[in-house]
């Protein structure tokens, strides 16, 4: 069912939530930085461990396409979007990496930030429809070697994802606003290994959640890179984010199940 179809059935079930919605709780809160404190507090404990600190940070683009269900109160909204129309839906994004390390510890953070923008009109213009979606998040990890190639690691993961949806009908106009933020705790592995001098291969895998924050979320990132100067570097790779959240009851219900996966390309910058 398209977006235009939804909408117009939707209103005329009389489903849609009244416009007296509570303000979505914008994102970067005290949660995401008391996780990035958390995990960068063992940074001065560490320093003594193991070998000098090389520091990186990366600046990257991810063209995702996005599948899953968000459903508000008694609405339901399925959500299709390919990479063609990401592009043409994008209104804002950003992304960037940090990361520091030694030969037995690491501590980084990865942040993503998209602002997508909606609008479908049908019927002779008598039905309309416009939906914004944001999506924030913030990834802080702590790493311990295990071998020269594999690492462990530890992870708060913070979300702040609203939508906005404005439908008309004729003359009836309807709004509705919802937004949610967690934290997730998260495990995982990051396997790395040179190859061919100056190029090396990665794969990461996340898992969490457990009903701390989502019901579950995961991530999966994999990477070719290749170092071309002792500060200068590239990387291609492929990476999927999937979420499933959930809270409150009746109209107050919100439910995100979301994947996003495509293909990314950055650069880092190394001192």
């Amino acid at each position: 069912m398209n977006l235009q179809q939804t909408l117009r059935s939707a209103t005329l079930a009389g489903l849609l939530i009244p416009q007296e919605v509570s303000t979505m709780r914008r994102f970067v809160p005290a949660a995401a930085l008391v996780a990035a404190m958390a995990l960068s507090a063992p940074v001065a404990q560490a320093q003594e461990a193991a070998g000098a600190w090389r520091q990186t940070l990366g600046l990257y683009g991810m063209g995702a396409a996005i599948d899953g269900e968000a459903q508000i109160g008694n609405l339901a909204l399925p959500v299709e979007l390919s990479i063609s129309d990401l592009f043409s839906s994008l209104e804002m994004g950003a992304m960037g990496a940090y990361r520091i390390e030694n030969d037995t510890w690491s501590f980084g953070g990865d942040l993503t930030f998209m602002n997508l923008g909606f609008n479908e009109k049908g019927e002779g213009g008598r039905v309309a429809g416009d939906l914004d979606v944001q999506q924030f998040t913030f990834l802080a990890s702590a790493g311990r070697r295990l071998t020269p190639r594999l690492e462990a690691l530890v992870s708060l993961w913070y979300f702040d994802v609203s939508a906005d949806l404005e439908v008309s009908v004729l003359q009836i106009r309807r709004q509705a606003s919802r937004g949610a933020n967690w934290v997730d705790p998260l495990v995982g592995l990051n396997y790395v290994i040179p190859f061919a001098d100056k190029w090396s291969y990665s794969l990461r895998g996340d898992i969490g959640g457990f009903g701390v924050g989502s019901d579950l979320s995961w991530q999966v990132m994999t990477l070719f890179r290749r170092q071309n100067t002792e500060r200068f570097g590239w990387y291609v790779g492929y990476r999927v984010i999937a979420y499933d959240y959930e809270e409150g009851s009746g109209a107050n219900f919100q439910r995100y199940d979301l994947t996003a996966q495509g293909p990314m390309a950055g650069i880092s910058i190394s001192f």
